[in-house]
């Protein structure tokens, strides 16, 4: 039998800045991390941290000046562009503020566009999961901002991916109905054993994740697990 670490991610001594000469910012300034299997983690940090621009390194979708990720065994920094392509396909759900459905496809159609081949119905499936069971014929028009956001969890989760990243997930709705979405991302974290990374401002959102990281300017000033960890509907949000 195949041995799988515990460990899904290991990132060391990530490095990233935009600009240069006097107008040059570290985005990431000598990152080093490890990601479990199966956790969620909420990376904590105010606009400019560098939160999002390490989701972004982590989800293949923009490069890095120096050090290394390693994801299940494969460096991303020695991926060429058609690896990096199969790597967003078969191993990352993305999952962001703005849900970015196509408005002319119903919620099944909006999630078999990533939906894993030769998996019949497995749309149906990511669809019942996140509670649209009997929804799948609307077209985004017809839904809440909370259910549009539940088929851009099920177009994620449709992939079938071990890794999925959540970037302001629930930004762009109110109170109760991020309370509802953030209920479906933490249950595919503790029920369905996939590894998630949400990225966030909101503290109340943070209290619910096994880990806490915390950034600033580019680097890590905190990092340690959730003793207190709270369910969703106990937060003050």
């Amino acid at each position: 039998m195949e041995y799988r670490s515990n460990v899904l991610i290991k990132v060391k001594d990530l490095c990233k800045s935009y600009g240069e000469g006097d107008s040059r910012v570290m985005a990431l300034d000598h990152v080093s991390l490890e990601f479990g299997r199966g956790q969620l983690t909420a990376v904590l940090g105010n606009s400019g941290s560098g939160k999002s621009t390490l989701l972004n390194m982590l989800g293949g979708m923009d490069s890095f000046d120096s050090g290394s990720i390693i994801v299940d065994g494969k460096d991303l920094g020695k991926m060429n562009d058609k690896a990096l392509t199969a790597y967003r396909r078969d191993t990352v759900g993305f999952i962001f503020q703005s849900f970015n459905l196509i408005a002319g496809l119903t919620a099944k159609e909006n999630v078999e566009l990533t939906a894993v081949r030769g998996k019949p119905g497995i749309a149906l499936q990511a669809l019942n999961i996140v509670g649209l069971a009997g929804r799948e014929n609307r077209y985004p028009s017809q839904l809440s901002g909370g259910q549009q956001q539940r088929v851009s969890i099920a177009r994620a989760l449709a992939k079938d991916p071990e890794l999925l990243l959540c970037d302001e997930p629930t930004g762009a709705l109110d109170t109760v109905t991020g309370k509802t979405v953030l209920e479906c991302l933490v249950d595919l974290v503790h029920n369905y054993g996939k590894t998630m990374i949400l990225v966030t401002h909101n503290q109340d959102i943070a209290k619910t994740a096994d880990r806490i990281i915390r950034m600033k300017n580019g680097m890590i000033i905190d990092d340690r697990i959730n003793e207190n960890k709270l369910s969703v509907q106990e937060i003050e949000w």
